[in-house]
């Protein structure tokens, strides 16, 4: 048997790796059902309500200041209690009927962000589910009785890695192709498909696929650090390190210390520059506020950049644990 048809019957065989993909499928499938129930289509019966509602608020607005509180406002101006042109009331364009219209579900504008949402679950899943195929194997001793009749170390740890990656990739084809059938079929019955162009697609289609870029990568974080730590823990032990040290205590300490641009060193914002595109950051120190209102110097972190760091440095951790393996004792 083929090292490669071993290591993929062995992933999909354990426990783990079902129970995982099972817990992301309800995952998504509850944020589907809570998308459903939470929109609902519009018709023009509901944006002539919507209208009605917006006028007769309006009107009751405007008839409370004209009875109660004009007078008491124009009392205040000339005692100096109140500025010059305080006193201007309720205005129609404060009450647009947009404001009342029900939640309804706009594929276009929204569908984007659900994508994210599914790149994220299944990088989650994906972090697990490798952590645990090479942690496993490591704290068990099967990984040091497989190299007694495949000594090449090297080729095994990239073959496990290669199955892993692209088990992964496939999986979330599958699942991404039901979420999106799913916010489809939401949009048509519980909201609006308009505004679809065969650009559109084309922009999400690319947004998808830097999805994947975030699952495999996901696998290949949790993969080769329980690989360097021969335990699933320390995979996740880094994880929350990172979460808990980098993201909230870094953060304090690079707005005391004024650093410029401190949402730089956060990996969310690479995350969203990957995902959106573009993340615009700003460098609130550059404004001196006594002086008056101060537009803060901006930077923009593009996708090929986020892209960029985050390749180097799972290249960075790949090649460690190519080479831990090849040099450090296995036993």
């Amino acid at each position: 048997m083929s090292l490669v048809r071993a290591e993929r019957r062995r992933l999909h065989k354990r426990r783990v790796t079902q129970v995982m993909l099972v817990v992301g499928l309800l995952i998504l499938g509850l944020i589907a059902t809570g998308t459903w129930f939470s929109n609902q289509k519009v018709s023009d019966a509901t944006r002539a309500s919507a209208a009605a509602q917006a006028q007769h608020d309006f009107e009751q607005n405007e008839k409370d200041w004209n009875d109660r509180f004009k007078q008491m406002c124009e009392e205040d101006v000339k005692a100096g209690r109140a500025p010059e042109g305080a006193c201007q009331g309720p205005r129609p364009e404060d009450f647009r009927a947009e404001y009342y219209m029900p939640s309804t579900f706009d594929f276009k504008s929204s569908f984007r962000e659900m994508i994210m949402v599914w790149a994220m679950i299944l990088a989650f899943v994906a972090l697990v589910i490798g952590a645990s195929s090479i942690g496993a194997e490591w704290s068990s001793g099967s990984m040091m009785n497989l190299l007694t009749w495949q000594p090449r170390r090297v080729r095994v740890l990239g073959t496990k890695l290669g199955v892993l990656v692209a088990s992964l990739i496939g999986w979330a084809i599958v699942v991404g192709a039901l979420w999106t059938a799913a916010m489809w079929v939401t949009a048509v019955y519980r909201g609006t498909t308009a505004g679809m162009t065969s650009g559109t697609w084309q922009s999400f289609g690319l947004t998808g696929l830097r999805g994947l870029g975030v699952v495999a990568a996901g696998a290949i974080f949790g993969f080769v650090l329980a690989s360097l730590g021969r335990r699933t823990a320390v995979a996740m032990g880094v994880l929350i390190a990172l979460i808990v040290v980098t993201q909230f205590g870094l953060t304090i300490l690079l707005f005391m210390a004024k650093v410029r641009y401190p949402e730089l060193f956060f990996v969310g914002n690479y995350l969203q520059a990957w995902m959106d595109g573009s993340v615009t950051l700003y460098d609130q120190n550059s404004c001196v506020y006594d002086t008056g209102i101060c537009q803060p110097a901006t930077l923009v972190l593009t996708w090929q950049k986020a892209g960029s760091i985050f390749g180097a440095g799972l290249v960075a951790l790949v090649g460690l644990a190519m080479w831990q393996i090849r040099t450090r004792d296995v036993a």
